[in-house]
């Protein structure tokens, strides 16, 4: 591996309003590395990759390409210069064929014009086995499995040009095996020579792949260790700004509650697997996993929007059917706000229409009238205060922790047995999020169940009577919420 960079950054700094986003930032990148970046949800690391990548264009400081200080306008202008980023959501086509995929835009072609099949098949098939892969190219991407997809993606970066790859937790829905797969993909482009940006919150995978790795804290970078100096400890108490607590030890029963009102049996699909756990009258239950740990869609199975290949959830003592509908989930008692409120919300829609909206066939028989509708939601505006509390007003004109509290608003108007909440503090400020996890208590205070889903381990701290942590689909740890720290958390995950 060469000592001179590729890539620098020098007192980078990019601010969005009043956030500071990234703070007088060093970074450089070698041929044939693999540098990791980790830090917290917020800690920068997004910010920094899309100045890379060119996606952002408007910050403070320097950067360089091979010596040459630049300013990528676009990404198409940074995978012109060989800079290619890798998303965590795949953005291949299924439907279409494997070298179709691969070469999507760039097809070969005969000196008709027309594509050339047999060509494009052969250079497929050639590319890959290149890494070590044997695959049919003719056959739809669809047919393999989400490794062989996140390979292509990888590989069609490759072709693109790139002699840079930024990627960004690669691994996030990967089973094991395939997490492997793409491991191995990764050290044979570092034997190619290949430079790779490798942002992931799984620090046992960032420790075993990469050979130096940058850590962010607050948007500035607080250290760059090599693969021999860096240890799980140590990163994580880079990434929280203190030593770790090596007496927090996650304890492996599940505790009794006096009264259970939902329970969940051996849950398991393609994204999880022996999910069990049980949520008490008044409890708060909080599930923390890192990006892809598969407890956002835990939540989703419970209400209906995940097939199951197996498992059963009891609420109240009686057993849903297999692979019940949300409608279905809403009517026995769960409700769930998801962890998008822009996905949720009807942004252009009045806020009670918002509220009444999943309980419209119980306000009126038919259709309901408006005022049905108005006095429905009245109630539940002034129980979460929204800000303004006009029922008419419009909810994208509202602040990210109103539109929250309209999220869950809605839920209210029909109280359920267990909320199910995903995220709900995400790209809130300090006072928005302190009311809605009062919000939460609240209702836990009242006698319901509550399960908050979230990858920031502030949120679950704030408001758990219990922990669930998941890694990789599976339930790692449980724990009491007395005296517990984020690193109890981190260090399971």
């Amino acid at each position: 591996m060469s000592t001179v960079p590729i890539i620098e950054l020098k007192d980078v700094s990019k601010n969005f309003r009043s956030i500071q986003a990234l703070d007088h930032v060093d970074f450089d990148l070698r041929e044939g590395e693999v540098h990791a970046l980790v830090g917290e949800n917020g800690a920068g690391k997004s910010t920094m990759m899309r100045i890379l990548a060119g996606i952002y264009t408007d910050y403070e400081g320097a950067y360089y390409l091979d010596g040459k200080q630049m300013r990528f306008n676009s990404p198409h202008e940074a995978l012109a210069h060989g800079i290619g980023m890798i998303h965590q959501e795949l953005s291949v086509i299924p439907e279409l064929s494997l070298a179709e995929n691969l070469f999507l835009g760039r097809q070969p072609t005969t000196r008709f014009g027309t594509i050339d099949w047999r060509r494009m098949y052969r250079d497929a098939e050639e590319e890959l086995r290149r890494l070590g892969f044997e695959l049919d190219a003719r056959l739809p991407l669809e047919q393999y499995p989400l490794g062989t997809q996140q390979v292509v993606e990888v590989l069609r970066t490759i072709v693109s040009g790139a002699r840079v790859l930024i990627m960004d937790e690669p691994t996030s829905a990967l089973s094991p095996s395939e997490v492997g797969q793409l491991l191995a993909l990764v050290d044979t482009l570092r034997q190619q020579q290949r430079s790779i940006i490798y942002i992931s919150h799984f620090l046992e995978e960032v420790l075993h792949v990469a050979d130096r790795i940058t850590v962010l804290r607050n948007g500035r970078s607080v250290a760059t260790l090599t693969r021999d100096e860096a240890t799980l400890d140590r990163l994580i108490a880079l990434m929280l700004g203190r030593e770790v607590d090596r007496q927090a030890q996650p304890i492996t029963t599940e505790s009794e509650h006096e009264e259970t009102i939902l329970e969940v049996k051996d849950l398991t699909s393609d994204k999880f697997r022996d999910i069990n756990f049980r949520v008490g009258k008044g409890e708060i239950l909080g599930i923390y996993g890192a990006i892809g740990a598969g407890h956002f869609d835990v939540a989703r199975a419970l209400f209906g929007l995940y097939k199951l290949d197996r498992g059963t959830i009891i609420l109240d003592g009686e057993p849903f059917p297999s692979n019940h509908s949300a409608r279905y989930a809403i009517r026995r008692g769960l409700a769930y706000a998801i962890e998008s409120r822009r996905k949720s919300l009807l942004l252009d829609q009045p806020i009670y229409q918002n509220i009444t909206m999943p309980h419209l066939e119980r306000i009126g028989r038919f259709v309901p009238q408006q005022s049905q509708e108005l006095a429905a939601a009245a109630p539940t505006i002034a129980q979460v205060n929204v800000i303004p509390p006009d029922p008419h007003n419009p909810v994208g004109k509202l602040s990210g922790g109103n539109q929250q509290k309209v999220a869950i608003a809605r839920w209210l108007t029909f109280p359920p047995r267990v909320f199910i909440m995903s995220e709900p503090t995400r790209g809130m400020d300090v006072g928005a999020k302190t009311e809605v996890l009062g919000l939460l208590r609240r209702f836990g205070e009242q006698g319901f169940g509550v399960i908050v889903v979230s990858s920031e381990p502030e949120t679950i701290l704030a408001v758990a009577n219990r922990v669930i942590v998941m890694a990789r689909g599976e339930i790692v740890g449980r724990m009491e919420n007395k005296n517990l720290d984020k690193d109890a958390l981190m260090r399971l995950i």
